[in-house]
């Protein structure tokens, strides 16, 4: 006898059942279909990435939760953790002579180990979408318009973009002489409001205290003001013309976007520096009230390409939480219904007479119509009972008399009128009837 653990999934994943599903495909329809609209194709990855690849640039936190493991050969592999790295690993090999600008999407399962709690899983999933070969601002506007597209699509009517451009930060303390890796420490301390932490490490480098006082300063500039704080922000960053250009960047986005888009709320952060090492511009995440998790996320990678070994490939893309967004939608009440299924049951009545049976059913699914057999040789009146509990609009009833004719018994489940007809006449009568509930739907 096995554990019974084991007939429960690993803690952190789930199974999906058919409701969970629907409601996942509402959000991944709805990713293809923003697909279709701007430009994006498709691609797909292995699930599994050598290890060296993906830990390259994705951030402290994110290397410790990979799951990471040997093949029989001893090669060190991992479950992608993310999507970015593999998108960058395939333009840098097999794409790397396209022309630019690629726009590339995906809908992909990833793995972290982290601790399971309300919309993080340990697999769960996410689209996205990338667009390579542009570091003209136009590109970020376009990642961000499809942000606000997809909520606005999924049915959100309220919804928070909080943004930031990390070049401000790296630029400051470049320009002091700091690492990059001595950069990404600090930054994933901000990125967890761990302030207080970043500027102790800050101290421990001996850096000045004009770049701690800036530092400091810009860690605590957020909000929705986007004049005053932009204006404070020059202030701060007053001679560090690296850090003002950044800035200059990051007001010309959100003022077009603001023109575009005035209906979310847009929150500047100067301290928000999200958790991956490869960000080199505008950063963003998307929120909604009720629910303390980012539902996507994006910004501008411009040197992931080049050290993977291809060419200088400036980047930018976002990345939806699919698992997230369903739970922002029924937590909002905006998940839709799934649609109606008008189908139709099939008994067939004798053993001798299947295959006439299986005709008549091959026929109605050539005409589009669903049909679900029985296959439990139950007898007709409880066939009928759960015909009637499971909604069917209609029961094909053949035995042998209808099989000898050419005929079917036609039984209307919610007017309890059977009737005999010929194939073309069932058809005829089955049509008729869910054009009538079509129309009325849409009504």
């Amino acid at each position: 006898m096995l554990p019974k653990h084991v007939f429960q999934p690993p803690r952190g994943m789930r199974d999906y059942l058919p409701r969970d599903l629907y409601e996942r495909r509402v959000v991944e329809n709805t990713i293809r279909e923003l697909f279709r609209l701007y430009g994006y194709e498709e691609v797909e990855t292995p699930t599994v990435e050598h290890y060296e690849l993906l830990a390259a640039k994705v951030g402290e936190e994110t290397r410790r939760t990979m799951y990471v493991f040997k093949d029989l050969a001893g090669r060190t592999l991992a479950l992608r953790p993310e999507g970015t790295a593999p998108i960058a690993r395939l333009v840098a090999s097999k794409l790397k002579t396209a022309p630019k600008p690629l726009r590339l999407g995906y809908v992909w399962d990833f793995y972290r180990y982290d601790e399971p709690q309300r919309g993080r899983y340990r697999r769960f999933y996410q689209g996205g979408f990338e667009l390579l070969g542009s570091s003209r601002p136009e590109a970020d506007i376009e990642i961000l318009s499809i942000s606000i597209e997809l909520m606005r699509r999924l049915g959100f009517e309220s919804f928070q973009v909080k943004l930031n451009n990390v070049n401000i930060l790296r630029s400051l303390m470049a320009e002091k002489g700091l690492d990059e890796a001595t950069q990404n420490r600090i930054l994933g301390l901000a990125d967890k409001k761990r302030y207080a932490e970043a500027i102790e490490e800050l101290k421990k480098h001996g850096v000045g205290e004009d770049l701690i006082s800036k530092l400091s300063r810009l860690f605590q500039l957020r909000g929705v003001d986007h004049r005053e704080l932009m204006s404070e922000a020059e202030r701060v960053l007053k001679g560090c013309e690296n850090a003002l250009e950044a800035l200059k960047n990051l007001r010309f986005i959100l003022e077009t976007v603001k023109e575009v888009y005035p209906e979310p709320q847009y929150l500047l952060d100067f301290g928000f520096a999200r958790g991956l090492e490869y960000y080199t511009g505008l950063i963003f995440e998307v929120f909604v009230d009720g629910l303390d998790i980012a539902l996507i996320g994006g910004g501008r990678y411009d040197k992931l390409v080049e050290l993977y070994g291809g060419e200088p490939t400036p980047a930018v893309g976002c990345a939806p939480g699919i698992d997230r967004l369903v739970l922002a939608m029924k937590l909002k009440n905006i998940m839709p219904d799934p649609p109606s299924n008008y189908r139709v049951y099939l008994c067939i009545l004798n053993e001798k007479v299947l295959a006439y049976g299986f005709k008549v059913s091959a026929r109605l699914r050539a005409e589009g119509i669903p049909v679900e057999m029985e296959v439990m040789g139950r007898k007709l009146s409880k066939t009928l009972s759960i015909a009637s509990s499971r909604g069917f609009l209609y029961t094909v009833i053949i035995g042998p008399k209808e099989a000898e004719s050419g005929l079917v018994s036609l039984k209307d489940m919610a007017k309890g009128v059977q009737e005999t007809l010929t194939v073309e006449e069932m058809l005829k009568r089955i049509k008729i009837r869910l054009q009538t509930l079509h129309v009325s739907k849409r009504l």
